[in-house]
């Protein structure tokens, strides 16, 4: 279901001069794949220091078309399979065709929870706000990898999966995109008519330069776990140490009690619901050519519910700061703490036996969200910022840039009315690679009918680009169209500090206060843009070559 792509940042209306506006669009959700090598509903938690976890209320999303893989006729059925999900799956030699990306990537801009909206940390883990390494710790036998897939339509003979293909769980799960995931990750136990056995002990998502959060945000940052019908028990905790890229010290083991328990904390949204088909793949030989994995059975109708973990809810204060280096989950019969999380082949604090069910080892773990997340300031209310990819140089067969994604949103709306908003918040395909040119377009808009006053807005380059200084003539990196109502024509900035109104400052630059980080290593473009009359829209644009 469509949801509004874009960001909603507020602006609070003052009788007198407000202080300067700052927007710092590190934050915002613009991506693409590359081909380089106590509060509401919350549980008691474990130990009074920490604070509680949050429910997920709303999941806004954004539907980018998928890229279709396939068909692939006379796909075989895992076996076994459930041939009440696919009759006749059990014959010997039964076979369905098989097509991925047959309709959208569902991809996650936003949540809201407790009424406040979060976005991805993407300035803290760049470009996306995913944590960057993902790692399965398995102990026992049946070594193998699940996944579920949103289906589009499934006949007798066709099997027409919504996202698009994947080779591996870790490629999926390392990802912001919802409508897949990991069916029953830490059941270890075979269940008729299908098997979903696995022999996943533990989940580490780990940001190997670990994140040092001050004391002030730490309930502000933190981590979202995303979950197909949000009603399964799962534990978690933060890691603390880190020794050869392997988790050498934990915090707390929290508790987590799904929804079938009255102290549930997985919310109530319904914003996503999605119906999947379970694939196993058996065969985890490299090379394997696609499709890897095989269908086994159908789940019907879920909705994908999700959990904010702020960093206060998994460790407890310290002065000074200690970095964290992510975070693990573990199946709800996992008994340990401290270094008895260490080691996953100790049956004694984690089970070798643990069933798939919502109790213990059955949580369907969404694939994406984000990883680390952040809490968009309350104080705006009517100015905000939407950034798209307006362009792309390099490969053939683009993408069509002149689409309006959030369609039904507002500040989207009155974009469109302007004659702007134009643009993709992610390009999949084609891929984009080193030396390729990407456009980027933050547009502004304001729905209120109070100014938004002195504006300034700030993007930091990320790690991955390198701006081009030239885009728009010899050192005029930076196109706006200033605010206006109608929409006016495009206007050019220098990047030196000079009299208009934007400019780059360079890597190693400090940063003025409109920058989330003073000290970025990659430059930042900065516009002043002045007072934003109600009605009124514009635009920035610039270029960066990928690394």
């Amino acid at each position: 279901m469509p949801q509004p792509a874009a960001p909603r940042v507020n602006h609070q209306h003052n009788k007198q001069k407000s202080p300067l506006l700052l927007h710092r669009l590190a934050r915002l959700m613009v991506c693409f794949v590359f081909t380089l090598a106590g509060l509401l509903g919350g549980t008691q938690p474990a130990f009074a220091q920490l604070a509680p976890f949050i429910p997920a209320d709303e999941l806004i999303t954004s539907n980018q078309l998928a890229t279709e893989a396939g068909p692939f006729p006379d796909t075989p059925f895992a076996d076994p399979c459930n041939p009440g999900s696919f009759p006749g799956c059990n014959v010997p030699g039964a076979s369905i065709t098989l097509t991925y990306g047959t309709s959208n990537n569902i991809v996650l801009e936003e949540i809201i929870a407790n009424g406040n909206r979060y976005e991805p940390a993407a300035d803290l883990l760049p470009p996306l706000g995913l944590v960057p390494r993902l790692e399965f710790r398995r102990s026992g036998p049946i070594e193998r990898q699940i996944l579920f897939f949103e289906e589009n339509n499934v006949t007798l003979t066709n099997l027409d999966l919504a996202p698009g293909i994947v080779a591996n769980i870790e490629e999926a799960m390392l990802s912001n995109v919802i409508n897949r995931g990991i069916d029953n990750v830490f059941s270890n136990v075979a269940t008729a008519p299908q098997d979903t056995g696995n022999n996943i002990q533990r989940i580490d998502y780990i940001i190997d330069g670990g994140l040092t959060i001050p004391a002030n945000q730490q309930g502000d940052i933190g981590f979202l776990i995303l979950e197909r019908g949000g009603n399964d028990n799962f534990k978690i905790a933060a890691i603390t140490g880190l020794e050869a890229g392997v988790p050498s010290a934990y915090g707390p083991l929290i508790d987590v009690l799904g929804n079938n328990d009255p102290a549930g904390v997985w919310g109530t949204s319904n914003d996503v619901i999605i119906a999947t088909t379970v694939s196993r793949r058996d065969d985890l030989s490299p090379g394997l050519p696609p499709p890897r994995f095989r269908p086994s059975h159908r789940v019907p109708d879920q909705p994908v519910r999700g959990i904010f973990f702020p960093i206060s809810s998994l460790v407890e204060p310290a002065d000074p700061v200690q970095p964290i280096f992510g975070y693990s989950l573990f199946a709800n019969d996992v008994n340990g703490e401290g270094d008895q999380l260490l080691n996953v082949t100790n049956t004694a604090v984690f089970p070798d036996d643990t069933p798939g069910t919502n109790a213990q080892g059955g949580l369907d773990l969404i694939a994406g969200g984000f990883g680390l997340i952040r809490r968009i300031p309350s104080d705006f209310t009517d100015f905000d910022l939407t950034k798209r990819i307006t362009n792309l140089a390099g490969p053939a067969n683009l993408p069509d840039f002149s689409v309006v994604e959030g369609a039904g949103d507002d500040h989207v709306d009155l974009l469109q009315q302007e004659g702007l908003g134009q643009g993709l918040t992610t390009i999949t395909e084609p891929p984009v690679n080193s030396g390729d040119e990407v456009e980027y377009t933050i547009y502004f808009s304001n729905i209120g009918d109070d100014p938004a006053e002195n504006v300034v807005i700030c993007d930091q380059i990320p790690a991955a680009l390198t701006f081009v200084p030239d885009a728009f003539g010899d050192g005029v990196g930076i196109q706006a169209i200033e605010s206006s109502s109608p929409a006016e024509a495009p206007v050019t900035y220098t990047n030196a500090d000079d009299a208009d109104a934007g400019r780059f400052f360079q890597p190693g630059e400090t940063l003025p206060g409109a920058c989330r980080e003073p000290n970025w290593p990659n430059g930042a473009v900065v516009v002043e843009v002045g007072d934003v009359d109600g009605g009124q829209v514009g635009s920035v644009t610039f270029r960066a070559t990928v690394n």
